[in-house]
């Protein structure tokens, strides 16, 4: 079986001969070539490609760590998996960037192009760094806004850098997908399921009352048809809709960050019922994180198998709307 150090390996070379068929090719065609144009940005992470554990990409203030360990990578701190290839392109990407056309060296002028410093408050830059085992940085780079299709012909797309220790910034053959948002390195779904198999959602605050949403028949559409138990005299459900995606949507659930499973006080639970009698428990902590747990584990063992490898031991940092369908009220759902 190949190591991840020769899959590095075998990607950075492969990369290196593709950069340099390509520079030939547009070097010939244009008749002319620049003092720097086609030398690499960080020519020695090549050579230490397989020395790579770490990659840290910093943007105001926020860092994002990837980490390798064994045979697999994981995010810093947590160690939520990442997914698989993720490391290794970053770094054949990186080592491969070349100097294409120089850019502005005025700093006033770095934002138009997005190579501002990482550190400023509203910097839209980003800087990634590679280290060894020792935490030795063996390169780093202020990646800026892409430029897709400027370089033209066979060169194709490029992307706004600088070097950290630089004024000069370039427009650089190549792209770096290497982001701030978690869902760009790891599977951000807690729930991924079929919103037709849906039978029962239930919302219950701590100390509150249970709200039940029910799946009763369908629609004269076809559609699943919802209905709510315990409306209140006087006010009726606002439509067939919100009642479907009250229960529906928690079957697709996801996050924006992830920590491992400190417990802490419950504030609300929300269940989640699928047709083959899957259970699942969302619980909310009072610093808003939330946790997934199986309540009952149904038939389909595939669903509750994945659920399992996925969920257990971590809690979850949703956006604020999601966050939001987890705690809905007889308010949310009636007029």
């Amino acid at each position: 079986m190949m190591t991840p150090r020769g899959v590095i390996a075998l990607a950075v070379a492969a990369a290196v001969s593709l950069a340099g068929a390509t520079w030939q090719l547009q070097s010939n065609s244009s008749g002319y070539v620049e003092a720097q144009r086609g030398e690499r940005l960080l020519p020695d992470l090549l050579s230490q490609a397989n020395d790579v554990v770490a990659i840290t990409i910093s943007q105001a203030g926020r860092d994002v760590r990837i980490e390798r360990q064994g045979s697999s990578y994981v995010l810093g701190g947590s160690g939520y998996p990442v997914k698989g290839g993720k490391f290794q392109s970053a770094i054949v990407a990186a080592a491969s960037l070349e100097k294409f056309d120089a850019k502005t060296s005025r700093a006033e002028k770095y934002p138009l192009i997005e190579v501002e410093s990482p550190a400023d408050k509203a910097a839209r830059s980003r800087l990634i760094r590679f280290e060894d085992a020792g935490g030795n940085t063996l390169g780093e780079l202020i990646l800026g806004k892409k430029a897709r299709g400027r370089l033209g012909g066979a060169v194709g797309d490029g992307q706004y850098v600088r070097l950290s220790q630089d004024t000069q910034s370039w427009l650089a053959r190549g792209v770096v997908e290497a982001g701030m948002k978690l869902d760009g390195w790891v599977d951000t779904a807690i729930t991924d399921m079929n919103a037709e198999h849906v039978v029962r959602a239930t919302f219950q605050p701590t100390g509150g009352p249970e709200l039940v949403v029910r799946r009763t028949g369908v629609t004269q559409g076809g559609q699943a048809k919802f209905e709510l138990d315990g409306i209140p005299e006087g006010r009726k459900p606002k439509n067939d809709l919100t009642l479907r995606y009250a229960a529906t949507d928690l079957g697709n659930v996801s996050f924006v960050d992830v920590r491992n499973d400190g417990g802490g006080d419950i504030v609300q639970r929300t269940t989640l019922m699928m047709a083959d009698g899957l259970v699942v428990e969302f619980r909310i902590t009072g610093d808003d994180w939330v946790s997934l747990h199986i309540v009952n584990e149904g038939t389909d063992k595939i669903t509750l198998n994945d659920l399992k490898a996925r969920t257990q031991g971590w809690q979850y940092k949703l956006a604020d709307y999601k966050l939001k369908q987890l705690q809905l009220t007889m308010a949310d759902l009636t007029e």
